[in-house]
């Protein structure tokens, strides 16, 4: 059974995707297309069990989200900005508190 009281790390993928969500109804139409795409990836990331042969997310996959939504930052305008810093702040969090396999499998 999964102590889901201590489970914060996760808890911020939450938030990333519930911010993602939000930056993307307010967003124009590129942007809204790549935020799908990064909100596709997060997902992927949290519910990885089923597709990933090492379940769970990665630390180095949710450090390249951050840096994208920081990219995506710059190019968005307007209310969608601050949903989008928000969620990479929470994917910064997320790693920060320890979430994700941070160890290498590369030998």
């Amino acid at each position: 059974m999964v102590d889901e009281e201590h489970g914060e790390p996760d808890e911020h993928l939450k938030r990333v995707r519930e911010r993602l969500q939000q930056a993307t109804e307010t967003a124009d139409r590129p942007i809204d297309t790549q935020l799908n795409s990064i909100t596709a990836g997060v997902f992927e990331e949290q519910e990885g069990d089923r597709t990933q042969s090492e379940p769970g997310p990665k630390a180095d996959r949710i450090a390249e989200v951050a840096e994208k939504l920081d990219g995506l930052a710059g190019e968005a305008s307007g209310e969608t900005v601050d949903h989008v810093l928000a969620a990479r702040d929470h994917c910064l969090e997320y790693i920060e508190e320890g979430g994700g396999d941070e160890r290498s499998t590369d030998g």
